[in-house]
């Protein structure tokens, strides 16, 4: 995939979360989900969300709280707080 010079070099762990999201919220709302995509403004929900993070979890090993997708829920923003969780992290591929 070509990347304009001026555009952010793509994100492993962005491009797999917004996968997640695809997968867990659909396309209920006709808008495809992409990095900054709103879990909950989107159709996620605190049970969806519970079930979204132990997905997370047995996939790169990093352990968060249901707080922490309230406090960044957007692929973009919780890869963030994944980095900064988790020195450990693995991508998954």
């Amino acid at each position: 995939m070509d990347h304009p010079d001026n555009a952010p070099p793509p994100d492993e762990l962005v491009e797999y979360l917004v996968g997640l999201w695809r997968e867990f919220l659909g396309s209920g709302d006709g808008a495809p989900a992409g990095p900054g995509t709103n879990f909950f403004v989107h159709g996620g929900h605190s049970l969806l969300g519970i079930t979204l993070l132990a997905r997370v979890e047995e996939s790169t090993g990093c352990k968060l709280r249901l707080a922490d997708l309230f406090k960044s829920p957007t692929p973009e923003r919780l890869a963030g707080a994944m980095r900064a969780a988790d020195t450990d992290l693995v991508i998954p591929q």
